[in-house]
């Protein structure tokens, strides 16, 4: 039973994992087709043998007539199976094909043909056609495969939703439409920007060998390992190191004549291993968390030293720049830095300036004087992060920390603004230190699990653009940089693909190595098509009126929200149908903004170190709706969980400050939030950019997050698909209880089923065309 349910679950979003089921699955009503060309495996039972199929379960399978009947299935999933591991290759595109029919006298209507795929991440099963109908007649069942990445196994198999149906299956071929490979004959990324600036991914082993290995070598002249040099990997038990993945990595680049750009020592995610927060062997508290007095910082730094010294004595100047420390700003501007534990335990950024001089000593006294050491991080295109980021490393460079450069990771959509990328290079110039472009990613904004994309190629094709413009400010700037790097060799090894976003594609090469139209933005801009025209949509609106006397910020619902607008967080982000949800009362006056949060969830939990993964709501508020895309410097994302802890992240150098409270109920918790604006902001008549969101955290994870209209999931990076709060004295058309879902333009009525589809469209459509050279559109 297990097994059965797991196999529903992960069957539709195949694509997460590297399988690209294309586009649909064809279904034919025929008799069995004769081989054709191109056929790589092929069986008809002629011989009178099962041949290479096997039991999937506990059935029988017997040869009568030339064709494999499957009887004795007490489980959905029971079938007959084949290996097609060493059939399918990565890159190639297939035609699956089976002949099948009900036996005589057995109940069933529909069957399925199904993929097993198991990788080093795990099992899916990729659906060539699902629960297609079938009869006592013969049908053929086929769909095109493809897989992006090698697979440990393949497995085929057919089976029925009738769990004890029996059938036959005749005819099974695999035929290869289009071989797998790279496209030789266009120019190499490499060659074309070699006047600027090195070109980069990230890779592990899978992208080392085979076609990716070509692509690989083809396009690109430096690495990063994309997990195998983080700490979990590099020393998983304290004093036991493992070099023996990330010297595959480093052997392969120098022999394809790459550099290497490691990543990274000190970071604050899982994979720090949990050893590194806790006194060691032989202390009298080991296991235990460590504090923060000096001895227990005396056992981080030499922990530190430990971890670095043995990096660097094992591969001196082989790798020629490293990311120190990764991810030390807090997304909360307020904070300036992370509250991790390593802020914890040295309370305050010492650990930042410590981590530099001891990469410095260790790499100088083995002779490896030229590796460059760098500060990461995301979201420095973002005013206030970026600001604090370029105070911290300012501070170094004036205490003598040996800070060389910084690494902006750009992972960023179709509306992230050029030109805050480009002030950002400009500013860190100031300081005289080396930059590089460490971990780009551009988001199409791919819509999630089950939800159709007609506007997939258009966006695209804006990418493209996007690409063009962004590479033109980069080559402009060449001189500043030391490399621009991609997270992720091709679309189906992106980080962003995932169970719920199947078809985010924010590389340049597609899972079947092929070029997209962001490698001809880069390369030759005179191909790219015209990004096709698509209507301004009219974008979910609430009227919010003015107060009748500011709301007491305590928690407590009092009597002035009941004449509040209230909307309901009622488009599904990610996770499950069933996740945290609340109505969001709105009100205004002429200090700024309220919301009041009456979130239901049952069961309440903020065990992540990470705030976004807590219980917890966020207001996205855009003064005076300007939809520049990134965020604007008065713009603001502001979240609170349910214990009142505030974390406020990407927010412009003059965005409003917040007051909140918090408090418990019977059915979850009650956030009440004021933000402050700007006097000609908060005014009758001003429309505002606004978006709310509510996250449900359980166990340390977040696993459902809900938001009132914008359904990217991107509200955290970009303000071009929020909806729109216009301030008004009094609402126009009160809805039932005290002003439920009040609008001007696109109503959001009890139909609001629709609001998914409605914030898919509103970032879907809002589309502007970008000239050649105005990178800054």
């Amino acid at each position: 039973m297990s097994h059965h349910t797991r196999e529903r679950r992960r069957r539709l979003p195949a694509l997460a994992a590297g399988a690209l089921l294309l586009p649909v699955a064809a279904l034919a009503f025929a008799p069995p087709a004769a081989a054709q060309d191109g056929v790589v495996y092929s069986s008809d039972f002629e011989d009178g043998t099962v041949g290479d199929w096997a039991p999937r379960g506990p059935v029988t399978l017997a040869v009568e007539d030339g064709a494999l009947l499957t009887t004795g299935r007490s489980a959905d999933w029971h079938g007959p199976s084949v290996d097609l591991t060493g059939v399918i290759a990565p890159g190639g595109v297939y035609e699956i094909a089976v002949s099948v029919r009900f036996a005589d006298g057995s109940e069933g209507e529909a069957l399925t043909a199904t993929v097993q795929r198991e990788t080093a991440d795990g099992t899916s099963y990729d659906s060539v056609v699902y629960q297609a109908p079938a009869g006592g007649d013969w049908t053929e069942l086929s769909g095109e495969y493809t897989i992006s990445s090698p697979a440990t196994a393949l497995t085929f198999y057919v089976e029925s939703p009738t769990v004890d149906a029996s059938y036959w299956i005749d005819d099974f071929t695999v035929t290869e439409l289009e071989p797998p490979g790279i496209e030789p004959d266009i120019p190499n990324l490499k060659d074309v920007v070699a006047d600027d600036f090195r070109i980069g991914a990230a890779i592990d082993a899978r992208d080392t060998t085979g076609d990716s290995g070509q692509l690989l070598s083809k396009h690109f002249n430096q690495i990063t390992a994309e997990n195998h040099m983080k700490p979990d990997a590099i020393q998983p038990t304290e004093g036991e190191f493992t070099f023996s993945a990330a010297d595959e990595l480093v052997d392969y680049a120098e022999a394809n004549g790459m550099e290497i750009y490691g990543h990274t020592f000190l970071w604050h995610t899982t994979q720090v291993p949990e050893w590194w927060f806790e006194y060691p062997e032989g202390h009298p508290n080991a296991g235990e968390p460590l504090g923060n007095s000096d001895e227990d910082r005396q056992i981080m730094l030499e922990r530190l030293e430990a971890h670095i010294g043995a990096l660097a004595e094992h591969y001196g100047d082989r790798i020629q720049a490293w990311d120190v420390v990764n991810e030390v700003i807090s997304d909360n501007n307020a904070e300036v830095y992370r509250h991790s534990r390593w802020y914890e335990i040295f309370d305050g950024p010492e650990y930042v300036y410590e981590a530099f001089r001891i990469a410095r000593e260790q790499f100088d006294a083995v002779g490896a004087t030229d590796v460059k050491l760098f500060i990461n991080d995301y979201g420095t295109e973002n005013p206030g992060k970026r600001d604090n980021l370029y105070n911290l490393v300012a501070d170094m460079l004036d205490a003598g920390v040996p800070v060389d450069g910084v690494g902006h990771q750009t992972h960023i959509n179709l509306n992230t603004s050029i030109a805050q990328i480009e002030d950002s290079l400009l500013k860190f110039a100031d300081l005289g230190v080396l930059q590089a472009v460490t971990e780009l990613d551009v988001a199409i904004g791919a819509p999630g699990e089950g939800e159709e994309f007609p506007q997939m190629e258009a966006r695209l094709i804006e990418q493209g653009h996007y690409f063009r413009d962004l590479f033109a400010m980069y080559r402009e700037h060449g001189d500043l940089l030391e490399s621009v790097t991609v997270w992720g060799l091709h679309d189906g090894r992106s980080w962003l693909r995932s169970e719920t976003r199947p078809l985010e594609s924010p590389l340049l090469f597609t899972d079947a190595l092929q070029s997209k139209w962001a490698y001809w933005g880069i390369v030759d801009p005179s191909v790219l098509p015209d990004i096709p025209d698509e209507e301004e949509p009219e974008y979910a609106r609430v009227q919010v009126p003015l107060a009748d006397a500011a709301p007491a910020i305590d928690g407590e619902r009092d009597t002035v929200w009941d004449d509040a607008s209230t909307v309901a967080t009622d488009v599904v982000i990610e996770g499950a149908e069933d996740g945290a949800t609340a109505d969001v009362s709105l009100l205004w006056d002429e200090a700024g903004l309220y919301a009041l949060f009456e979130v239901a969830d049952p069961s309440l939990d903020e065990g992540s170190a990470n705030p976004w993964e807590q219980d917890s709501v966020e207001v996205f508020l855009n003064p005076g709706n300007t939809r520049e895309g990134g965020y604007g410097p008065a713009d603001g994302q502001y979240r609170v969980s349910f214990t009142n802890a505030v974390s406020v992240g990407g927010n412009g150098p003059d965005a409003g400050e917040i007051t909140s409270a918090a408090a418990v109920t019977d059915t979850g918790y009650v956030v009440e939030i004021a933000i402050a604006m700007a006097p000609e902001q908060a005014a009758i008549g001003t429309e505002h950019g606004l978006e709310l969101q509510v996250n449900d955290g359980t166990d340390g994870a977040r696993t459902a997050v809900r938001t009132w209209y914008d359904s990217t999931g991107l509200s955290w990076n970009t303000n071009a698909n929020w909806g729109i709060a216009e301030f008004v004295e009094d609402v126009e058309a009160p809805g039932e209880g005290g002003g439920k879902l009040p609008t001007t333009g696109v109503a959001l009525t009890a139909a609001l089923a629709g609001a998914a589809v409605l914030g898919v469209l509103g970032f879907v459509l809002v589309r502007r065309r970008r000239a050649a050279a105005d990178w800054g559109a």
